[in-house]
């Protein structure tokens, strides 16, 4: 179906003005006259077959319809912007400050940055662990990897992995528990706990044993430890899918059952609304996104694995 497009420096022209509410600062921005952005905008309402504006004597107020254009297409005006500047390499150099959780630094962003860098060689990738908060008011980082995709005041944040949660241990754990090859069996043995959102019980449940699930068993600050744990042969943990592909690949933990509880938003990229164009965060968000569709290794990695 062919496009229907309205002229581009109508829309412009119309997007600055019911931004800045009026067509002298409109003109002022885009280096015209007042009188050529009320042209434009005319231009536009024709097009459109709809008034976009009230004018008053004195000031100009989007109409109900004019509202609603602006709020679809500035977002979209906005994305070219930061795309066009991304391509050109505009403000792309510099350093990106990234804060993230132990869990996903190690067993997610790690094994896909070589894929980032290689991309952007001029961004200056500094990464610290820990458990956000998400926070900027403070200046020490650019982007926080939000756990979850709770909204934050003055923060944009937008969800970009989900995963379902499934038991997991080392081969030689399942090797001296021959056992596990029924679910229930996990009523006997030891549960590694997490203290952000345990899950066991809502997993125990999924077979029907939410009503017995046992209490016990250690307990850690966050999932990675608890992998870890898991992977020193210390019990079976509860772990996320989307997060552990490379650790499946490596043999040092595997899942017994293809049990998995639903499927839930476990992070998002967040950064200060203001700063949605910069050609660093918009790169970096992008590539979160881009990965995380196809969930795989950079090629050069998957060649290895296999050799």
């Amino acid at each position: 179906m062919k496009r229907k497009l309205p002229p581009f420096p109508a829309l412009r022209a119309f997007e600055a003005a019911a931004r800045l509410g009026s067509f002298q600062e409109a003109g002022a921005e885009l280096c015209v006259t007042a009188s050529a952005i009320s042209h434009q905008v005319r231009t536009l309402e024709t097009f459109l077959e709809r008034r976009l504006f009230e004018r008053g004597t004195r000031q100009i107020t989007p109409t109900e319809e004019g509202r609603l254009y602006l709020a679809r297409v500035g977002p979209l005006l906005d994305e070219l912007d930061a795309s066009t500047r991304l391509i050109a390499g505009e403000a792309c150099a510099g350093p990106l400050r990234v804060k993230a959780t132990e869990g996903f630094t190690k067993r997610w962003l790690i094994p896909r940055l070589s894929d980032f860098l290689a991309r952007y060689p001029e961004i200056e990738v500094r990464i610290e662990t820990g458990v956000p908060p998400t926070d900027f008011h403070d200046g020490q980082r650019d982007v926080v990897i939000h756990w979850g995709d709770d909204p934050m005041p003055g923060v944009e944040v937008q969800p970009f992995m989900s995963s379902s949660r499934t038991p997991m241990c080392s081969p030689r754990y399942l090797a001296r528990n021959p056992d596990l090859t029924d679910p229930k069996a996990l009523l006997g043995k030891t549960l590694i706990r997490d203290q952000v959102g345990d899950g066991w019980e809502e997993w125990f449940s999924l077979i029907g044993a939410g009503d017995v699930c046992p209490a016990g068993g250690p307990e850690f600050a966050h999932c990675e430890l608890g992998m870890t744990a898991a992977e020193s042969d210390l019990g079976v943990t509860l772990g996320y899918i989307a997060m552990i592909g490379e650790t499946l690949e490596r043999g040092t933990l595997v899942t017994p059952f293809g049990i998995e509880s639903p499927t839930r938003t476990i992070y998002s990229v967040a950064y200060p609304p203001e700063r949605a164009k910069d050609a660093r965060i918009v790169a970096f968000r992008d590539w979160l996104f881009e990965r995380m569709l196809h969930n795989t290794l950079p090629e050069s990695q998957d060649l290895r694995a296999a050799q």
